[in-house]
Formats: structure tokens, sequence, C-alpha cells
């Protein structure tokens, strides 16, 4: 932490949003102004800055520790659509083309190189020519791909991707589906045949991230039931019948949904938990059925009592599966998306119980994120660290599965959700969108519970009327590129 301020403020210009060195106070992390500033003073411009690949086009898919292009030169999709995520992210909460312009580029990247125009669905990785190279559909790749486009459709309501979208969840429904034993496969060849029966995270509650904004930009009913049949798959076959854990991803169960006997110690994956509870939680909002609330807030606050260090404030990688459920040395690095994810947890169960609990874990696990994660030397995140906070490897910030997008959505949805759910005020969110030639309509909410409703809306810069606050949809006059600014405020909170 001995860093001068004059070098604090020439790299990341911390003092602008209170991360500041050890000598002055810490920030205040329940003000959802301080996450928004993150983002967009920090966080996205040095991302605008090296991460475009202006030679082969779309994004760089490994950046040095101090931001530079490296090997290998391969493009996954799934990453590039990450990136998408996060501009698309960078504009909802600006307004500044810049970043939809990275946004767009992503898009059309993924359309023109990335979509099988034979068989249909999205390559695993292209050359860095942007040609196939791994022409397998296996779902983490799929559903990856889908989850930017899909905060990019929110952005912009391009029926194109949205259209891709769609082919490519049909695909995953009607393919990997399994008709004996249930459930959806977790690979597939190029001619879309099984190429692994195996039932995984992915596969199940790990798909639900996409069709989550998918529903919410739509409120398709078929996306939201979809999203039902999977977290109740997840319930009811995906559970440890003993513990009450989920299988993670390091767990395979075969196709009748056994689990494979593991090699060495049996451990619990805690990321995965995190992932699955906030799954439940936010179908409970869009859903309403209180089945879901209960498995969320079961398997949540399991999370937190074996998972967490609570004397240290980050989250295990990785517990013994049998009691005392203690952490498992040789794993205990502490990954970025652990910690978001387990931030994103504790704002969702107190918003859902008022129990300030849910609120002191959030500043602490966020004390240490900001103390640990932040690279002060060259900005951005690591993606992980000791339990004491010393950052692991070699510092990088791009890799095959490490981008931008888990730390622009930290900054999003903690801006979304300390102000709707905790502090009681409005957000501001911006749409670049099409009218077409008649009136058209725009969801635009980004918040599951259905109490949070639009408070204005400008289009242009100018107040516009045509709006239902309750539906959260925007009514559009014709014409293209309208400039759509919406102000969303907080309900009443959710009744238990």
């Amino acid at each position: 932490m001995a860093r001068s301020t004059t070098v604090l403020l020439s790299i990341l210009s911390l003092s602008l949003v209170g991360i500041v060195d050890a000598e002055e106070e810490e920030p205040d992390l329940l003000n959802g102004e301080f996450w928004k500033a993150q983002v967009l003073e920090e966080l996205i411009p040095l991302w605008h800055d090296h991460v475009r690949d202006e030679e082969h086009g779309a994004v760089h898919m490994n950046l040095s520790r101090d931001w530079q292009p490296q090997l290998p030169w391969d493009k996954v999709p799934a990453m590039i659509s990450r990136q998408v995520f996060s501009f698309s992210a960078a504009y909802l909460l600006s307004g500044e083309e810049k970043y939809l312009e990275v946004a767009r580029e992503g898009a059309e990247y993924l359309l023109e190189h990335a979509w099988d125009q034979e068989y249909g669905g999205w390559f695993n990785s292209l050359t860095q020519s942007g040609t196939p190279k791994d022409s397998a559909k296996t779902v983490p790749l799929q559903l990856y791909t889908n989850v930017g486009l899909a905060l990019y459709y929110f952005t912009t309501g391009d029926e194109r991707v949205r259209s891709h979208i769609e082919k490519s969840l049909k695909i995953r429904q009607q393919r990997a589906y399994d008709p004996e034993y249930d459930g959806y496969f977790y690979a597939l060849n190029r001619d879309l045949s099984v190429a692994d029966d195996n039932k995984s995270k992915h596969a199940h509650y790990g798909y639900v991230g996409s069709l989550i904004h998918l529903y919410l930009a739509t409120r398709d009913a078929d996306f939201l039931q979809w999203e039902q049949r999977l977290m109740d798959l997840t319930a009811t076959r995906m559970m440890d019948p003993e513990l009450g854990w989920v299988y993670g991803y390091h767990v395979k169960l075969d196709r009748q949904w056994r689990p494979v006997p593991a090699t060495g110690e049996e451990t619990v994956m805690v990321g995965a938990q995190l992932t699955a509870a906030l799954a439940f939680l936010r179908l409970y909002h869009q859903s309403g059925e209180v089945k879901y609330r209960d498995y969320g807030e079961s398997l949540g606050n399991l999370a937190i009592q074996q998972g967490w260090d609570g004397e240290g404030g980050g989250w295990f990688n990785f517990i013994q599966r049998k009691a005392p459920h203690a952490p498992v040395p040789k794993l205990q690095m502490q990954n970025w998306w652990v910690q978001i994810y387990g931030a994103f947890l504790q704002l969702q169960l107190y918003h859902i119980t008022q129990e300030k609990q849910y609120l002191d874990r959030f500043q602490k696990m966020e004390g240490f994120f900001v103390r640990h994660f932040i690279d002060r030397e060259y900005g951005g995140f690591f993606a992980s660290v000791t339990p004491e906070g010393e950052f692991l490897g070699d510092g990088r910030k791009a890799s095959v599965w490490h981008t931008s997008y888990h730390e622009i959505e930290h900054g999003l949805l903690n801006y979304l959700y300390l102000n709707l759910y905790v502090n009681r005020k409005p957000v501001v969110l911006h749409f670049l969108l099409n009218g077409g030639e008649g009136p058209t309509r725009h969801f635009v909410s980004l918040v599951d519970d259905p109490a949070v409703e639009i408070g204005g809306v400008k289009i242009a810069g100018e107040t516009w009327a045509e709006f239902d606050a309750q539906e959260r949809s925007v009514g559009l006059p014709a014409g293209d590129g309208l400039r759509v600014e919406v102000e969303l405020r907080p309900g009443d909170s959710v009744k238990r």
C-alpha cells in the first residue's frame, strides 16, 4: 500500500471515487454512486484504451498486467461477448457513444464470424483471423456468448442480435435435451449431435444468467418458463441430497444424474453455490413463486455459514464437502468473481429480509475487495489473491476466462441494487434505440423486483410521457437512433 498520492492519481484517479491508500478514509461502500464512478472513471477507460484489436477485429483475448496484448492470439466468441456486455453496461451508465461503438463492433464481429451458418450455434473458438478453430458447441461457451449479446439487445433493441440468441437457445432446448432422463447435455458437435452427455452446472442453473437479462428485455414468457424449468431441475436433480449443496462444474453428473466419483478429497465449489442462490432469488422476483425465494435463502445462508471467511472478509474457493467444511489449503486462492457474486448475494438477501446482517457482511466483503483486488500500479483488478490479500499469478488483465465482464457487472449491479434496494434512491440508464416506422415499446429495467417503477423518461433530452411505469416499458416514436434516458425509482419492498 506504500504508493504516493501522485502515482495513484496519475494512474487511476482514485481520489475521484474514494478508493484511496491506507492513510485516508475507506470509501462509502454502501453508496451506489461510488460503484458507478468506479466503472466510468477507473475501469472502462482502461479497457477502452487497450482491449480493441484494431488489426483483426473485435478485442484482444489476452492482456498483460500492464495492458499489452500477448499470446495466445485465438479469439473466443464467449469472451468477446463478455466484453460486449461490459461496453454495453458502460453505455447504460454513461450514455457515451464511444462505449456503445465498441459493443457494436463486438456484436457485429460475432454475427459475422462466430455463428455457424451451416448448422447454427456459436463456434467455441476462432483463429486470430476469425475462421473457426474449435467448431464444437460447448454449453459454457454458448451461454456466455448469449450473455453479452443479451445486454447489447437490452441497450439497443437490435433485432438481429435477438434473433441469433433465440436460435441459439432453441438449439439448446431441442438438440441438447435428454428425452429419457430429462435435463440437458453439456456439449454438442458442430452438426449438433451430442458430444458429451454429462449433466452440468452450466447446462442448468449456470444457463439462467443469459435468460434473466433476455427476459427482462423482452418479457417473453417462454424465457421465464425456461428459467423456471432449469431451476426446478437444479433443485430436484443437482443438489447434494445429504448436505444441500448444488454440484459445481468440477463435479460431473452422468446421464442419469449420478455424481461421477471424484478422485482425491471431496470438495464443494463455493462460487457455484452463490451462482445458484442468486439465480433462485432473481427468479423469485420475476415469477413471484415463493419456493425460489426459499431455495435461494437456504442455499445462500449455507454458503455464508461455510464458505465465507468472516474474519478476513473474502470468500473461500473450495471447502471440504464433509464437516467441518474447512477450506482446502491447496485451492485457497480467492477469485474475483466469487467475491463479486458473494456481495450481490448479500444485497439480494437484504432486500428480501431487511436484515442488517447482510449489509454488514456486504461492507466487510467489499472492503476486502477494494483493498486487495485493485491493481494500484497499473489499474484494473487482479483475478485472484491469497486469503491474506497478496495477488497470485502474473497479474494479467485478460485471459481466456478473465475479462472486464465481472468487474463491470459488479459496478453496474451494485449501483442499481444499492440505490434502489438499500438507499431508496433513483437510478438513470441510457439507451440508443430505433423506433422504426411506427410506435414500438422497449422494456428498460435490469432490476428483477417488479416493485421498481419508471420515474421519468427523456428522448433526445426532452421529457417524454409515453411510458408504462409499472410495466417498465417505454413507447418509442418513429425514427432511428433515439437517445433514451430512463429514471427508475424504488417501489415498496418485497413482501414476505
